[in-house]
């Protein structure tokens, strides 16, 4: 049986196998591989379809690249197909970009390259949209905020994504975790993550 103890300790194995900052972009679309000025308009029904964002230009990727959100996020429940693509300049940075509106995208990093501890404490009630398996590869990230000199990360509301289904969802923990949690200039890798504040601002 499933339960919140388990739950709580496969997400922590998982965690400790990804906890290098370079871990977030290894489901990530290549960013080689999706731009392209010269392709279909957006079609659902294609192999390839276009999305046309504001931050990353014309992206060509096809339907199973991209992951499902039936619930969508918070304040975007509406919204739920998204990519995620990695930074081109951080690697300890990858991006969220919603497929049908170009004008939302959100920048996310692995909370566990910057906090060891960091575990997330749900019920299995709000794992079944993810539709898990047994040996399901999941990812646990966190969105980004802030300014330059003063970056903060959402430890209380993390996005699950099911990498085997392609499915997502975001959460909000049991345990008391800090909504503006500060993240530290420097990763361990000595990447710096000021630059991506200066475009999520």
């Amino acid at each position: 049986m499933l339960t919140r103890r388990t739950i709580s300790r496969e997400f922590h194995e998982w965690s400790n196998r990804s906890a290098g900052c370079d871990a977030v972009h290894a489901c990530c679309v290549p960013m080689t591989a999706v731009i392209d000025g010269n392709v279909p308009d957006l079609d659902w029904t294609s192999q390839a379809m276009r999305i046309e964002t504001q931050r990353f230009g014309a992206l060509r990727m096809k339907a199973d690249q991209l992951f499902l959100f039936p619930q969508g996020l918070v304040g975007m429940e509406s919204l739920r197909s998204w990519a995620l693509l990695p930074d081109p300049d951080n690697p300890a940075v990858a991006w969220l970009q919603c497929a049908t509106r170009g004008d939302r995208a959100l920048p996310v990093i692995s909370p566990r390259c910057y906090f060891d501890e960091y575990r997330v404490h749900i019920t299995r009630r709000e794992l079944n949209s993810l539709h898990l398996k047994p040996g399901a590869e999941l990812y646990v990230l966190t969105t980004l905020s802030g300014h330059v000199g003063k970056l903060t990360t959402n430890l209380r509301s993390p996005i699950l994504l099911n990498l085997n289904r392609r499915l997502g969802c975001q959460v909000i923990t049991e345990d008391q975790q800090p909504i503006q949690k500060p993240v530290p200039v420097s990763p361990p890798n000595n990447a710096s993550v000021i630059e991506i504040a200066r475009r999520a601002a």
